[in-house]
């Protein structure tokens, strides 16, 4: 099977990239110079020289701040473009795995929160992205949503490498410590997606949620990075009310798993099994 990675260049597709050697499938990587996927004939072309059979859509315009200031491009890329490339699935009958966010959702508890609940974007970015699922549930092709959150690696910024690289420069760093969700390692995620690959596409449901298990605030998340790096920095609590930021968050974003462990048959461990793991082998 000829698998085509979007959004080469991104910080999951990269992570795809230092992955393959698991998968026996043949990957083909396209960043947005090699392959613009708001132009559905470029699409086409590509699909059609590669042979390609399957897509993981990781392109995403993932600037949550700047979508609200670039409304028009978040929207180009984050559903118009998977409109582009689930249409082309429909036609060549292709699968694809689309990435979306947690940020489609707002709670107001820490209660988990199922795929068909609390689906009401309260910024710009999480509008766009939900746009985008919509062509998906929407279409006859077997595509799916895997929708994430807090995700970090070794690539791209990221909120762990932040928090490191601030930490040994010794800065006095304030985090917000009412913001509730749930951490992603990358390579966690990475895996899982292979195995369904391997396993195929099962017509039960469209969406899945997938994090490590667990939740935490970004004030907690932070002090355990130090923890494991075992870096002496300052860091001290905020809320978010003092911390302000042009587009708003959700204070409450934690998912349930239950619905990707169960029809996938996979085990997720917990965020700070992943982040030791991730501290571990960071350079």
């Amino acid at each position: 099977m000829n698998v085509l990675v979007t959004g080469a260049n991104g910080q999951l597709g990269q992570e795809f990239k230092n992955n393959i050697t698991k998968s026996d499938f043949e990957f083909y990587f396209a960043n947005e110079n090699e392959l613009d996927i708001t132009n559905k004939n470029d699409i086409l072309k590509y699909v059609n020289k590669r042979g390609i059979n399957f897509i993981l859509n990781c392109a995403a315009y993932t600037d949550v701040n700047e979508s609200e200031l670039n409304k028009e491009l978040a929207l180009n890329v984050n559903s118009y473009a998977v409109k582009n490339l689930v249409e082309i699935c429909e036609e060549k009958r292709l699968k694809m795995i689309h990435f979306s966010t947690d940020y489609v959702y707002n709670s107001e508890s820490l209660d988990p929160i199922k795929e068909d609940r609390n689906v009401n974007p309260i910024n710009y970015y999480g509008y766009s992205k939900r746009e985008g699922e919509k062509f998906i549930e929407n279409s006859s092709s077997e595509s799916i949503i895997i929708r994430t959150s807090w995700l970090y690696s070794n690539y791209k910024n990221n909120f762990v490498k932040t928090i490191i690289n601030k930490g040994i420069d010794n800065e006095k760093l304030y985090v917000v410590n009412d913001q509730f969700g749930c951490p992603t390692y990358a390579k966690d995620l990475v895996n899982v997606i292979f195995h369904i690959i391997d396993s195929g596409i099962k017509p039960n449901y469209k969406i899945y949620n997938f994090s490590n298990e667990g939740f935490t605030n970004w004030y907690d998340f932070a002090k355990k990075i130090f923890e494991l790096k075992k870096i002496n920095s300052l860091i001290m609590p905020v809320n978010s009310e003092n911390y302000k930021t042009i587009a708003k968050r959700p204070k409450y974003l934690v998912t349930d798993k239950s619905r990707i462990k169960d029809i996938f048959n996979v085990n997720i461990r917990n965020w700070e099994e992943a982040l030791k793991e991730f501290i571990f082998n960071y350079k």
